[in-house]
């Protein structure tokens, strides 16, 4: 089967090295996915394991079409009976960028008259659309004339792993997360820090990965599970798997931060992880701080939103360069920002300036090798 994992940009590359670590030689590279090929097992595995994937696809057909009746024409002309039962609800997602078609729920309506009709045709009757919670979600994505159906074998995005029950407000999204961790070196270092951790979602993936915890293994519901192939035992036995592969943590973690309340909801998501209380998690304030000797890795995500005044927002950052050169030296830091000009106030020399986007926003991953002043 064609297999479609869907990403963030600029984790493309980062989501390809965790496809070739499940076993897949053979992969191509696409604007916000990788597609690849791969059986039920493979399936599983990916939606399971993949922390820098947002939701993984299964392609049942492509096709052009000029216009809504072409469209029609061919959606019904998928054999549905394979992948939907009459008993079942369905939903379909449409992504749409063409100038034939310009409506993107006008395309819903086609492909869903199209799967009614099918079955009218076949059976008498139809499926129902339960657009909340579907058996089945079909995913449509049309680029000029270029037509692409699949099936959803996520359901709720990736992100979504089943621990973060408490959160504060803009958090850091979990595949971002994982995805710039996965830019990092980290596993390398002996002490871990995030000095403004929020909700904890960075050390939290962090201690995933060197757990080697997977990090849908919370997860309840993903789309497969309601699909007419749905291998019940080939699953259970994919998580019994992942489970015994979990190991303990070969690295110090810590988390700070200097609101109570981020503190607490750090705790409460970590409570949730195995070996989430061997995570130092303080309050504490980044610029007061003096213990850094144990720790050589740091890494960030500092406010950048527009509550914050321009002047405040360039004094801020400064003083976090200013804290990195005085009393964390040497140290690898990483800071991931979407006030690019903010980043420039931390007075560093960057070794490497990595592209994402955090949402809408256009935000970069910077590592600066911070090395001791050499005193006079």
């Amino acid at each position: 089967m064609k297999i479609i994992a869907k990403t963030l940009k600029g984790l493309e590359e980062v989501l390809s090295k965790e496809i070739h670590n499940l076993g897949v030689k053979d992969f191509t590279i696409a604007k916000r996915a990788v597609i690849y090929e791969g059986d039920l097992k493979l399936l599983y595995n990916s939606n399971l394991h993949l922390r820098s994937a947002l939701r993984i696809l299964v392609g049942i057909d492509d096709f052009t079409a000029e216009n809504e009746d072409e469209l029609y024409e061919k959606a019904k002309s998928i054999d549905w009976k394979k992948y939907l039962g009459l008993n079942q609800t369905f939903a379909i997602d449409t992504n749409v960028n063409s100038d034939i078609f310009t409506h993107s729920k006008y395309v819903a309506y086609k492909v869903k008259d199209a799967i009614a009709d099918f079955y009218m045709e076949k059976s008498g009757r139809r499926p129902n659309v339960n657009t909340f919670e579907p058996d089945v979600k079909i995913n449509v994505r049309i680029f000029k004339n270029n037509v692409e159906i699949s099936l959803d074998s996520s359901g709720e995005s990736l992100h979504r792993r089943g621990y973060k029950v408490e959160v504060l407000e803009a958090p850091l999204s979990e595949v971002l997360a994982a995805g710039i961790l996965l830019h990092t070196d980290f596993e390398t270092k002996i002490g871990f820090l995030d000095p403004m951790c929020g909700s904890g979602t960075l050390v939290t993936e962090a201690l995933m990965i060197n757990t080697g915890m997977a990090p849908n293994l919370l997860r309840e519901k993903f789309g497969f599970m309601t699909w007419l192939n749905f291998e019940r035992r080939m699953w259970n036995e994919i998580k019994e798997k992942a489970i015994e592969q979990i190991k303990e943590p070969s690295i110090d973690f810590n988390a700070y931060d200097i609101s109570r309340k981020a503190i607490f909801s750090t705790k409460k998501n970590l409570s949730l992880l195995r070996y989430g209380d061997r995570v130092n998690v303080i309050k504490k304030d980044l610029f007061k701080l003096k213990d850094c000797h144990k720790i050589d890795f740091i890494i960030m995500n500092p406010p950048y939103d527009i509550r914050l005044k321009e002047e405040e927002i360039i004094s801020f950052y400064q003083n976090i360069g200013d804290k990195l050169k005085q009393d964390c030296a040497p140290c690898d830091a990483w800071v991931f920002s979407g006030n690019i000009d903010a980043l420039k106030r931390l007075g560093l020399r960057p070794s490497k300036k990595i592209k994402m986007m955090n949402g809408k926003i256009e935000a970069e991953l910077r590592r600066f090798e911070v090395e001791p002043r050499i005193k006079n």
